[in-house]
């Protein structure tokens, strides 16, 4: 990384001169030598172009870049109590990961503990911006080697993929074409994935060398600050790395159940989809869900997880279920139909309200609301939207702003009024409202 060494008042010319997209290339390149290698099963050609990804100095500053200006969370803080990086110690930062990827000290996380749907917490344990940086690099690595033997199934959290390619495949397998009104649907949920996976099954699906290995796993065992000083399971959610983790350790979740297969035409009864720790697996007429049930009990009792029972039923596909924000029905007729869920859309509308209520102007309240409403429409563009039509949030968002109009209005003639009494002359803008009057 020319330039990198010379950190001075000239840092933010530096970084920006900096050949990005020379870098991505390069690593791309890496990346896609290391799927070719593990694909092919050449372990010790895998391990050796990885020790040179994570050596390259394109990569660290890939990662850096990732962690402290892409990210949403970029401005969460660790222990050391950072939300930002200067452009001087974000070059620092990638010397840093360049001499020391290989021996990292991970310092131990913050708790944040967040709301759930259902009224409980949910403990984020965030690590400082530098141990997120190493991890995003180990990320760069370690992704490419199990994309290459990954499941065709599993959607969350990979690249190339979204909740949307999860969606076009329910709909293949419960179209008419395929007689959906006929099957069950059977829905899992994880009970606290990331908190209680098993650090050996996580661990010994990963393919890293074996120093960048070692630095993962204490990374997966540092504690967090002021609660415990190590962890003996689990996977911090904050991290960068941890959706990774949790798809190794999860992965061939969604193929359970394929070995019951329909005698006469070869085909299995059961297909599996899985999003991070969410699955649903729609079954034929014919497949055993008791079975099933058991395969699944078993496969998570082998990582130190289990199901969790309030969220895990069996259902028709006629009764519809909900899955990623989505609700997905097949009618009598056995037509398919996919909707917005009803938690979805209250969420969409509790946001804007509560846009609409903060404290912004009213340009920066508009202009975060159309971001909202945008998205929502966007992520719900292949959905029967009939039902759910966002024209009563625009409505609602329209009567508070002419409310506020004619209140700035009605405070703007009353000042007015009184400057007029005390016979002060007017501003142009009170002689309007005056005027108005």
């Amino acid at each position: 990384m020319a330039g990198a060494g010379k950190i001075g008042r000239r840092a933010d010319d530096v970084w920006k001169d900096l050949p990005w997209k020379k870098f991505r290339r390069q690593v791309f390149r890496l990346q896609r030598a290391i799927f070719k290698a593990q694909k092919n099963n050449q372990k010790a050609k895998v391990k050796r172009l990885q020790r040179l990804l994570l050596q390259s100095r394109a990569a660290q500053a890939l990662a850096v870049k990732q962690v402290t200006q892409l990210n949403t969370g970029r401005k969460s803080p660790g222990v050391d109590g950072k939300t930002a990086l200067s452009t001087r110690e974000r070059l620092v930062l990638c010397q840093r990961l360049n001499k020391h990827w290989y021996h990292w000290k991970h310092q131990q996380l913050r708790r944040v503990n967040i709301p759930k749907p259902n009224g409980k917490t949910r403990g984020l344990g965030i690590p400082t911006i530098a141990d997120r940086a190493w991890q995003a690099l180990l990320k760069l690595a370690a992704e490419p080697a199990y994309e290459a033997t990954a499941g065709e199934r599993s959607y969350g959290f990979r690249p190339g993929r979204c909740t949307a390619d999860a969606q076009k495949l329910i709909f293949d397998n419960l179209k008419s074409q395929t007689n959906g009104k006929d099957k069950l649907i059977l829905e899992t949920d994880i009970s606290k994935c990331f908190d209680e996976i098993d650090h050996k099954v996580m661990l010994r699906g990963v393919v890293l060398p074996k120093e960048a290995l070692r630095g993962l796993k204490l990374a997966v065992k540092a504690g967090v600050r002021g609660e415990y000083t190590s962890s003996t399971k689990g996977t911090p959610q904050g991290g960068v790395i941890s959706p990774l983790l949790a798809n190794v350790a999860l992965d061939g979740f969604e193929n359970l159940g394929s070995n019951q297969w329909k005698r006469e035409r070869s085909r299995p009864l059961i297909r599996g989809i899985r999003y991070a720790d969410d699955a649903v697996f729609i079954c034929k007429p014919g497949a055993d869900t008791k079975r099933l049930r058991e395969d699944i009990d078993e496969f998570l009792k082998s990582r130190g997880l289990r199901i969790n029972e309030t969220k895990t039923k069996v259902s028709k596909a006629t009764d519809g279920f909900d899955f990623l924000g989505w609700r997905f029905r097949v009618n009598s007729r056995g037509v398919f139909k996919s909707t917005p869920s009803s938690e979805n859309y209250a969420d969409i509308k509790a946001k804007v309200k509560a846009t609409w209520r903060s404290g912004a102007t009213t340009e920066a309240r508009l202009k975060r609301i159309e971001s909202q409403v945008r998205g929502g429409r966007q992520n719900h563009k292949n959905c029967d939207m009939n039902k759910h039509s966002l024209w009563s949030l625009n409505h609602w968002v329209w009567r508070k702003l002419r409310w506020e109009k004619r209140r700035m209005a009605i405070k703007e003639a009353e000042k007015a009024r009184r400057l007029a009494i005390k016979g002060k002359p007017l501003g142009a803008r009170e002689a309007r409202s005056h005027q108005s009057r």
